[in-house]
């Protein structure tokens, strides 16, 4: 499955912003949203996009004790964080989004200070969809929207020093968007047909047979 990466700014979503905690252990805690349900993001090339609530609940569920999920810092593989698989990492989703908890070794206590300090605006995640059930498209008075419905597959997640939702875009969702636009596309055509059947001969057959196969069409694009 092709990797997506998405990134979130306390500007987007002023109560996503990073932590730090103090466990009982003494031990430091970075803890945070690195994404969030039902927040649009800006226009990512035509379209919005947003994550519907348990959209990670599933992949949570498969991978906890089976895959492992790494915490970066920047999405460097460099700067390791923590991981699930030691239990440095903790996540988790509830009501707001995916949480992430990543107590990071004493080595990168500058990342903690640039966190406190609020250098630090933002957090992101790397994520794989199932085209078939992962996401659907749907369009208003106010443009396109991606709804992605459910995460098959988590990487990283981590703090990011500068969030950039517009750029992390990948060509993997503008795929499906430009795939569904031709399915759109396909659907007004049909109407056209069922439309200029009304004065065909056997229009009842026609408009049904059309009408069949523009909901076929709409069931598949609604997955």
């Amino acid at each position: 499955m092709d990797i997506e990466r998405r990134d979130i700014s306390f500007e987007e979503a002023p109560d996503a912003e990073l932590t730090i905690e103090t466990r009982a252990s003494g031990q430091t805690a970075i803890v945070g949203y690195a994404a969030k349900y039902n927040v649009l993001s800006l226009d990512l090339g035509g379209y919005r996009e947003m994550i519907l609530p348990g959209a990670f609940n599933r992949v949570l569920e498969r991978q906890r004790g089976k895959a492992d999920v790494v915490a970066l810092f920047n999405h460097d593989s460099n700067i390791v964080l923590g991981r699930t698989s030691s239990g440095t990492l903790e996540l988790s989703s509830d009501d707001k989004g995916l949480k992430y908890s990543v107590t990071p070794p004493a080595t990168r206590a500058d990342i903690v200070e640039l966190i406190a300090r609020r250098d630090v605006k933002g957090s992101s995640f790397s994520f794989s969809l199932n085209s078939s059930s992962g996401e659907s498209f749907s369009s208003d008075s106010s443009g396109s929207i991606r709804q992605i419905r459910e995460i098959a597959a988590l990487y990283d997640v981590g703090p990011v020093l500068t969030p950039a939702y517009p750029a992390t875009t990948s060509n993997i969702s503008m795929r499906s968007f430009e795939a569904w636009k031709a399915q759109q596309a396909a659907i007004e055509e049909i109407d056209a047909e069922i439309a200029a059947s009304k004065h065909a001969p056997d229009s009842a057959v026609i408009r049904s047979m059309l009408r069949l196969r523009a909901a076929r069409l709409r069931s598949f694009i609604n997955g």
